[in-house]
């Protein structure tokens, strides 16, 4: 939980880095079939709810990536019960013109939406105050405009 809350509190920077994820060398050919498996060390009984996963190309790219809310997992009986105090875990997978996805970022998250800006997808997260550096009761609101493979945070309120 410690190592969840100091994440969050890093968003916006890791966000923002250039820096690749140690697991993004690793590609594999079904973004859905490797976070059902990593659910699956997680949970002895996993059901996905209908927002479990969402494909969408929104690092503008022209190809598919792919989203998983894990808050949407019935995780052994309880739902939600991979969320923590500050939200659910998503994972943001980004397909490549090779063929298959890597992992591209990891975040605890309240909700995100895909809008339109400029004719580009932005990401508008919705994450704990702290990743605005605050300590409010608040919601901190983060549009990520994401590059190749870069997110880049456009703003916070």
């Amino acid at each position: 939980m410690a190592i969840r809350m100091s994440f969050l509190a890093l968003l916006s920077a890791a966000l923002v880095a250039a820096a690749t994820p140690a697991r993004a060398a690793e590609l594999v050919p079904d973004a859905m079939a490797a976070v059902q498996t990593e659910v699956s060390g997680r949970c002895k009984t996993a059901i996905y709810g209908e927002d479990f996963a969402d494909n969408v190309d929104f690092n503008n790219d022209r190809l598919v990536d792919a989203i998983f809310n894990l808050g949407a997992v019935n995780c052994d009986g309880v739902p939600g019960g991979l969320c923590g105090n500050v939200g659910c875990p998503h994972e943001f997978y980004i397909r490549v013109a090779e063929g298959g996805y890597f992992l591209a970022a990891t975040a605890d998250l309240y909700g995100y939406e895909m809008k339109k800006r400029f004719g580009n997808m932005v990401l508008e997260l919705k994450a704990n105050a702290a990743s605005c550096g605050r300590d409010d009761d608040e919601y901190c609101t983060m549009t990520i405009r994401v590059r190749n493979t870069r997110f880049e945070t456009i703003s916070k309120k």
